[in-house]
Formats: structure tokens, C-alpha cells, sequence
């Protein structure tokens, strides 16, 4: 199950990135909000009013996972360098209600947590508006707090800065690249 809801996680993640692709700057007509935005380390990403939802079912378990990426993936912001463009999936079983989910740290984690226990799995990936490479990493722990607003749409907030450790690299990732960096976000939608 783990290896399905991996290839099922990253499938939706490339899909939701490339039909992102035309995202231009943040300043432009997407609908981003200043307001709503996640840092890693030092690297600030303002959301690009780019997001989807969707649900599988592997063995018959709910799964819901949301994907919320930046403005930059077309080369807009080139502010962060190679670390331009990024993009945060959130996984839950079941459908997610208003309230604070508890982070898994790994996927094999998350296949064994029970639904009573609000489990959220959080990737986020930067580097995704270059052409260098970009790394995953996944929130190690830490409570996600999640509302949904009036159009349907999940919002996300980080209680506190929470680690994230590396845990994939595609096309050799971002140079240098820590094995960890900490993750910040608000109002994520």
C-alpha cells in the first residue's frame, strides 16, 4: 500500500505542477495573497492561488491529499535561486474536517496511523522553477491546523515551525541542500 499511495502522491503532485505551469509571478492575476505563504529555512514562497484536491481509495482507505504550489514554477520569482518555486502536498485519511492534525513523519507512518488520530502527511518540494534539479522533504512532526473556506477550499497553518528531513532528489535535487530545513506555513491554500 505504501509503494501505491507513494506513486499515487507523487503522480498527482507532477499532474497538479505541470497544469500549474503557466503560473506567472505572485504579483499577478492568479490570486495570490501576500498573506499566504510557507518558508523553508530562509526561503519564502507566496502562495500562486494554484491548488487541487483530490481522493483514492487504496485498500478501501479514504484518502485525501491537497496540493498548494507557488507563482514561480513557470520562472517567475527567481528570487530564492535554485531553490525557486515549491510547492506543499498534504495527505489525510478520510475527508478532512476543520481542526489540528498531527504530522507523520513517513509514509509508512501515515499507512499505519488510525483516522481517530487526525494524521497528516506534509511534502513540501523546492526548486521546481529551475532547471537544476529539486528536492522533497517531509515534515518530521508538528500539528498542521486546517479550516476550509466558504468555496471549498482547505487553508493550512503550521502551530509551529516544524522540521523537514530531505527525502528525495529528482534530476540530482538542489545543490547542497541541507538534510534538513525547517518549515513554516500560513494560511497555505
Amino acid at each position: 500500500m505504501t509503494k501505491i499511495f507513494r506513486t499515487g502522491i507523487l503522480t498527482l503532485a507532477t499532474a497538479i505542477l505541470t497544469a500549474c505551469g503557466g503560473g506567472g509571478s505572485s504579483s499577478s492575476s492568479t490570486g495570490a495573497n501576500p498573506t499566504s505563504y510557507w518558508t523553508m529555512d530562509s526561503h519564502q514562497y507566496i502562495n500562486g492561488g494554484n491548488s487541487a484536491v483530490s481522493t483514492s481509495s487504496p485498500n478501501g482507505v479514504l484518502v485525501t491529499t491537497a496540493v498548494v504550489s507557488t507563482a514561480t514554477l513557470s520562472g517567475g520569482d527567481t528570487s530564492n535561486g535554485a531553490y525557486s518555486g515549491s510547492a506543499l502536498t498534504f495527505a489525510f485519511k478520510g475527508t478532512p474536517l476543520t481542526g489540528v492534525y498531527t504530522v507523520v513523519p513517513d509514509r509508512a507512518s501515515f499507512v499505519a496511523a488510525d483516522v481517530s488520530t487526525a494524521p497528516i502527511l506534509v511534502d513540501v518540494t523546492v526548486g521546481v522553477a529551475t532547471t537544476t534539479g529539486s528536492s522533497q522533504y517531509t515534515a518530521s512532526s508538528g500539528q498542521v491546523h486546517v479550516t476550509r473556506d466558504t468555496s471549498g477550499n482547505y487553508h493550512f497553518t503550521s502551530v509551529a515551525a516544524m522540521t523537514a528531513a530531505k527525502t528525495l532528489d529528482v534530476l540530482g535535487g538542489v545543490a547542497a541542500a541541507p538534510a534538513t530545513m525547517t518549515l513554516t506555513i500560513v494560511d497555505a491554500y
